[in-house]
């Protein structure tokens, strides 16, 4: 099984999942039918399915990966360049309590901002 980053062509609905398929058609199939309901009104020309082969490793029987599990959070950040949603305000101490900061791009702008004079 390979990884994939399926989101809609244009990045227009902000979300992309990691997705484990054999084919990147199978992968936009999987992700229309099953991904939360945020591909609902898409078509499948409006799709895209990106290979993420660091990720492939991660393949354990599920056909997607999921953010809240903070080991697939890990990966999927510290291999495939995820980051939360910027739509979510979090606090310095929030960012810190989640599993993948150390390689996540958004704690050292938070804490960079938190500088003390």
């Amino acid at each position: 099984m390979k990884a994939y980053s399926v989101s809609d062509r244009n990045g227009d609905c902000g979300y992309s999942y990691i997705v484990f398929a054999e084919t990147r058609a199978k992968a936009i199939r999987y992700a229309l039918d099953h991904c939360d309901g945020c591909f609902d009104y898409y078509e499948w020309t409006e799709m895209r399915a990106l290979r993420k082969p660091t990720l492939d490793k991660c393949y354990n029987g599920r056909f997607e990966m999921d953010w809240c599990n903070m080991d697939d959070r890990v990966a999927m950040v510290k291999d495939a360049n995820f980051e939360c949603s910027g739509e979510v305000d979090v606090t310095v101490d929030e960012c810190k309590l989640c599993s993948a900061h150390e390689w996540y791009g958004r704690y050292e702008r938070l804490t960079s901002y938190n500088v003390r004079w």
